[in-house]
């Protein structure tokens, strides 16, 4: 169990390309059994469309962060009610050969999926990253006006902080690189 987050523009084609070669060089790896930590550690490095946090990793990750004010304690927005799907469900599994029921499900479907997507992709107004977007897998979208705001806030930390909470937790350094670049490129999803 862990935090996936993917970059919201996915990998560009230098990425895909430096990916494509540490996939090759780790298969050449396997194969003949040397090299292979460093094969693996070529690719982490050559993947900076994606990150992964355990779930215990993540708990320290959003430690840091409310220490460094790079989040924001907002409230969750409420999740569309999808009862006229459940209902439209039911109806179709009452009738499964009635293709008005099936298009009242496709049709409910779709107003659910919309309204759970406008949730998720919704910026809060504060100043950072909203604290709710790292505390589930829910396909949450951090803009990257929240990431800008965040690093900001880091930014302005003392120098000696900084390196401190790079020490601390060895997976620091990498998650800010990874902030840095999923602002540039259309915000990260937590999944």
């Amino acid at each position: 169990m862990g935090y996936d987050m993917y970059v919201e523009d996915g990998p560009d084609e230098a990425e895909r390309i430096a990916i494509e070669a540490a996939h090759q060089q780790l298969k050449q790896a396997r194969a003949t059994c040397t090299g292979v930590l460093e094969a693996y550690q070529k690719l982490d490095a050559a993947t900076r469309s994606y990150y992964r946090f355990s779930v215990w990793d993540m708990g320290t990750a959003r430690d840091l962060m409310g220490a460094f004010g790079m989040l924001t304690f907002e409230d969750e927005p409420a999740w569309p009610d999808a009862a006229d799907y459940t209902e439209a469900r039911a109806a179709l599994e009452k009738a499964p050969e009635d293709e008005d029921a099936r298009q009242a499900v496709e049709a409910a479907h779709a107003r659910v999926s919309a309204a759970m997507e406008a949730v998720c992709i919704a910026d809060p107004a504060g100043a950072g990253i909203a604290h709710y977007k790292l505390c589930s897998n829910d396909a949450w979208l951090v803009s990257p006006r929240e990431i800008e705001a965040a690093l900001k806030a880091y930014a302005s930390a003392a120098p000696e902080d900084r390196q401190e909470a790079g020490r601390d937790f060895g997976l620091w350094d990498s998650w800010i690189r990874f902030l840095t670049q999923a602002q540039a490129r259309g915000g990260f999803r937590v999944c």
